[in-house]
């Protein structure tokens, strides 16, 4: 045999085994590849055929180097990262207490006198269901309408009596009433009104709340 015949024997030798570790990671197939390459290189045709002859099928110096080749670890994916929690929506923002705080501006006067309106009022105030104008509204009208109501009837009985008790220590007769101020049921009246604008506003606030976001 001539050296181009132990070329040739190398190379098919070399290439077969080069399929064979296809598989391999390529540092250890290219490892492998160098040191047979070595062992083959120099040989004559004689001594080549001998040497692949004890060498082996190159598939099964690859099933032996894939043997030997430790297994990668199994990938491990991180677990996933829990969504934070959503913002709680403040007790105040939310429909129930806007409801609780209508109903307690229109009747809670009526069930704990004064101290369950001034409550109410409180409550509404807190609430984040209406706007400033729509509360000052529902809270300042019954006020102002019943503070007035009181106030000037106190000022019209105090003047009606004085004059009474003045005309009739003189002997004068009493001078009669002005058909332009209104009588004193009309005020009585009045008052009532305060007193119905009350539950009046509670109602007109939960009208108002309507449409408004559910929480």
């Amino acid at each position: 045999m001539t050296d181009n015949t132990a070329a040739a024997l190398r190379d098919d030798y070399l290439a077969r085994l080069d399929e064979a570790m296809r598989g391999l990671p390529h540092g250890v197939a290219s490892d492998i590849r160098e040191g047979i390459a070595e062992e083959l290189d120099g040989l004559d045709a004689a001594a080549t055929a001998e040497r692949i002859a004890s060498l082996g099928d190159p598939r099964g110096i690859a099933r032996e180097a894939e043997d030997e080749v430790p297994s990668a670890p199994p990938l491990v994916h991180p677990a996933p990262m829990p969504a934070p929690p959503a913002p709680r929506t403040p007790m105040t923002a939310t429909r129930g207490f806007a409801i609780a705080a209508a109903l307690t501006l229109s009747f809670g006067g009526i069930v704990v006198p004064v101290i369950g309106w001034f409550v109410g009022a409180v409550l509404v105030s807190l609430s984040a269901m209406w706007r400033t104008w729509e509360k000052a509204v529902a809270i300042l009208v019954p006020l102002v309408v019943t503070g007035l109501s009181f106030l000037v009837v106190s000022t019209m009985t105090g003047f009606t009596t004085g004059s009474a008790s003045g005309s009739s220590t003189s002997g004068e007769v009493p001078p009669a009433a002005n058909p332009l101020l209104p009588s004193f049921g009309e005020w009585h009246l009045l008052i009532l009104l305060g007193f119905l604008l009350v539950p009046a506003s509670g109602l007109w606030l939960l009208w108002r709340m309507r449409g408004r976001g559910l929480r």
